[in-house]
């Protein structure tokens, strides 16, 4: 399974000046990857396929059209397909 960090591919950019509320990120997540979300408060929303999302020993599972916020918490968030339908994340 690969894991990609999200936090890498912000590399430290200020969510203000890169004006992320107005352009969400969205990523596609094949079956075998993982997703490692940043600690900083960030707000997902499936747009298609089912997630799987770990943290602090809890397991949430969403759906299409499912939002979810991480609990602020030194352990991340880990998202991850269900299934072998690719996984659709928007992220703001």
């Amino acid at each position: 399974m690969s894991t990609i960090d999200v936090g890498l591919l912000l590399n430290g950019v200020s969510r203000a000046s890169t004006r992320c509320s107005e352009s969400p990120l969205r990523v596609v997540l094949m079956e075998g990857e993982a997703l490692k979300l940043p600690r900083e408060s960030v707000l997902l929303r499936v747009l298609s396929g089912t997630a799987w999302v770990s943290q602090a020993g809890l397991d949430t599972f969403l759906k299409e059209g499912d939002r979810f916020r991480p609990v602020e918490s030194t352990d991340p968030a880990v998202i991850s397909p269900l299934g072998a339908l690719p996984l659709l994340l928007e992220m703001r």
